[in-house]
């Protein structure tokens, strides 16, 4: 009776339309079969009672729990902890709209035209023998100045990368050589 009465509940679920009822009684059983009609038909993705996520994963943590040597159940167990538990990809950065090379007393190039919502990349170049860093000294209004300042002063194989949101006229400058200076306009 019971697995006629499994099949007896989903048919009389699709048939009356009550899906997503629960609590439903199915006639002719005597009132003794209660269906849950998401689970006799499937949630609303799709997926059917039987393979509903959650399941699979704890029959398969089961199984690993059941192997007796502990290097191959601690195996086991991160294998299947991966599979039903990935670990989501980050998304790559866009690319960067302008690259400025940062050498020994100046930046390359000095002025540069971006839009809102663009960002740049200041690269230390491997040729330089002094240290340089970038430092914003007039921004537009609303803007965090230590935002746009780098918080060391590498030499050689650094990398610096800001995204401008807020359109106008920024201007930076390397603190330890005042003559190095550079222009970025952000348009709208």
């Amino acid at each position: 009776m019971r697995r006629y009465g499994l099949i007896l509940t989903a048919t009389v679920v699709l048939a009356t339309g009550v899906a997503g009822t629960t609590g439903a009684v199915v006639p002719g059983t005597g009132g003794n079969v209660a269906v849950n009609a998401r689970a006799a038909i499937g949630n609303d993705a799709g997926t059917s009672a039987l393979t509903a996520p959650g399941k699979a994963e704890r029959r398969a943590l089961r199984n690993c729990r059941k192997i007796k040597k502990s290097n191959r159940r601690k195996a086991c167990l991160r294998r299947v902890h991966r599979r039903f538990n990935p670990v989501p990809i980050p998304e790559p950065s866009p690319a960067p709209s302008a690259v400025i090379d940062v050498r020994d007393k100046y930046f390359s190039p000095n002025l540069v035209n971006i839009k809102s919502g663009d960002s740049i990349l200041w690269v230390w170049n491997s040729v330089n023998s002094e240290a340089h860093n970038v430092n914003l000294v007039t921004g537009p209004s609303g803007v965090n100045r230590i935002d746009f300042s780098t918080p060391s002063s590498p030499s050689v194989g650094a990398t610096f990368k800001r995204t401008f949101t807020v359109p106008g006229t920024y201007d930076f400058v390397c603190s330890i050589h005042h003559k190095m200076t550079m222009t970025v306009e952000v348009s709208k």
